[in-house]
């Protein structure tokens, strides 16, 4: 919410993070709230090790910025699937609804999630509902 982001997807692995963040405003700071969520996650990382799996982030992160048809929407739900499969990949899970640590942060909707198969309608919703219109150059 601080920087204006909402995340369709988000799935924790035993050694790192993947995510999907998308910028609500024109002054949203991704770097900023990669900061900020390095660094509690760190010490929830401390704080706890659930059902026995043991997390510990990369040193560094890695970033990409979607390319311009990656962010049409058919491409962009496959590749947010992709991110969503990773734990099925490394044979983890035999199926992403079986891992416990993916879902979506959009703030004030708790219960909304990627593996529902109303998501998109709700979530591209929400979005448009949310995003500041964009300053004209």
């Amino acid at each position: 919410v601080r920087e204006g982001l909402f995340c369709p997807v988000y799935v924790l692995m035993p050694d790192h993070l993947h995510l999907v963040w998308m910028g609500l405003r024109a002054d949203t700071d991704q770097r900023n709230a990669m900061k900020f969520l390095r660094k509690h996650l760190a010490a929830e990382f401390v704080r706890h090790s659930p059902t026995g799996v043991e997390f510990e982030l990369q040193k560094q992160s890695y970033d990409s910025v979607l390319r311009e048809k990656d962010r049409l929407r058919g491409a962009f739900e496959k590749m947010c699937f992709y991110i969503l499969n990773n734990p099925c990949r490394k044979e983890l899970v035999k199926h992403p609804q079986n891992w416990s640590y993916l879902g979506t942060v959009v703030p004030g909707y708790p219960f909304l999630h990627p593996l529902r198969a109303d998501f998109w309608g709700q979530f591209w919703k929400l979005y448009q509902l949310h995003r500041e219109p964009m300053p004209v150059t």
